[in-house]
């Protein structure tokens, strides 16, 4: 029986990515991280616990929600929660967030 080599030490996830990833990969990582993060800070978390950002295409944000009474509100605050995002992002880079039932 052969001995098992020595295992190297454990690479950091980050040396790991820049590996395996495209820096245009990483970009549009790094940018769905921040649209996720600006969402998550301007909706309330009981509202974040039933709506899932499920794509970014042509400047529009789509989100998927729970439910019809989420949808709603959701509607309701939609100017308040696109200008803080357009604040945080840049005003180029998000124009419409469409809103669709799970």
């Amino acid at each position: 029986m052969t001995k098992r080599p020595n295992l190297r030490e454990p690479a950091p996830i980050q040396e790991i990515l820049n590996k395996i990833l495209k820096p245009a990969d990483m970009r549009q990582l790094e940018f769905q991280t921040r649209l996720r993060q600006v969402w998550e800070q301007n909706i309330s978390p009981l509202l974040g616990q039933h709506t899932e950002l499920v794509d970014f295409n042509r400047k529009i944000l789509y989100v998927e929600v729970a439910a019809n009474p989420w949808m709603q509100e959701l509607h309701f605050l939609k100017p308040r929660i696109l200008a803080a995002m357009q604040r945080l992002l840049g005003e180029n880079i998000i124009k419409d967030i469409k809103f669709r039932l799970k």
